[in-house]
């Protein structure tokens, strides 16, 4: 009787959900790249963030050469807390210290902030639309823009690296094994006893 049963082929699996599951994979080997170059792409942003604060500093010292004042000599300290800043993100990445990322990651939010309150000023001050303004608008959109990945990417790696070992075991399998394998300890010390 059991062979008189007739056997269903096996379903085929539509192509809508073929493709669905291609996208899927495409989008976590995406994912996966970005995560296993991360600390490349940080490296990265920190050296251009260091070369970017050196510019300014030689600019700040030629223009305290060129005529000394306050202002001149105010921007030369604040572009050398600038490069401290960076060179504390540089070492915090080079020797995995979340602390010193953080105070970057404050710094260049405080920049962030800063640079798009001077651009809603600027828009709100123009009165006429300039080609000219509107071309300095649009690079300094384009600078935000590249501001804000960098600190999304730093802030990105700053979580991955802050994370201690206990809290990735437990975002990888869904449970703390730890305190199971301490209460089953001090269960059989009260054995012993």
């Amino acid at each position: 009787m059991a062979s008189d049963k007739k056997k269903h082929p096996p379903k085929k699996k539509s192509p809508q959900k073929k493709k669905h599951t291609d996208h899927k994979s495409k989008k976590d080997s995406k994912k996966g790249a970005v995560n296993s170059n991360l600390p490349k792409i940080c490296y990265a942003i920190a050296v251009s963030d260091l070369l970017h604060a050196l510019y300014f500093t030689v600019q700040a010292m030629i223009l305290l050469i060129y005529k000394f004042s306050v202002f001149a000599m105010l921007a030369l300290l604040g572009v050398i807390f600038w490069v401290v800043i960076v060179v504390m993100l540089i070492v915090g990445l080079w020797k995995r210290k979340p602390d010193f990322i953080r105070i970057w990651l404050i710094f260049s939010l405080a920049g962030f902030i800063t640079d798009i309150l001077f651009l809603l000023w600027g828009i709100a001050t123009s009165i006429t639309v300039d080609w000219d303004r509107l071309e300095e608008f649009s690079i300094v959109f384009l600078g935000i823009f590249i501001e804000s990945s960098c600190i999304y990417l730093i802030h990105r790696y700053y979580k991955i690296m802050g994370a201690k070992p206990k809290e990735k075991r437990t975002l990888c399998c869904g449970g703390n094994h730890d305190k199971k394998k301490s209460k089953s300890k001090s269960k059989k010390k009260k054995v012993k006893k």
